[in-house]
């Protein structure tokens, strides 16, 4: 399931238990994986400020923003937020059911 996918089957009300702890695994396993892509995104955005570095680091930084693995870093950074949120309530529910 994809991480939008997993966010609206979240939203139901009345999730069992089994579907509660599968929901929170699924989304573990997404949050490990997207964090993993994030760390050698922020790799190739060192070398990036290393090789392309413009007037300031403002103008780098906006320059890296504006490429493709800059707009998937900004991506990632905010579904890692929604997920930690998302997880967090799956937590309390299944605290609530035990």
């Amino acid at each position: 399931m994809k991480l939008i996918e997993l966010f609206k089957a979240v939203k139901e009300r009345n999730l069992t238990k089994d579907q509660l702890e599968e929901y929170r695994d699924d989304l573990s396993s997404l949050y490990a994986e997207m964090q993993l892509e994030l760390a050698e995104i922020r790799k190739l955005k060192a070398l990036y400020f290393i090789e392309k570095r413009a007037k300031t680091d403002r103008e780098t930084e906006r320059n890296w923003q504006g490429s493709e693995k800059g707009l998937r870093e900004i991506e990632l950074a905010h579904y890692l937020k929604g997920t930690e949120k998302i997880l967090s309530s799956l937590k309390s529910r299944l605290y609530n059911v035990y």
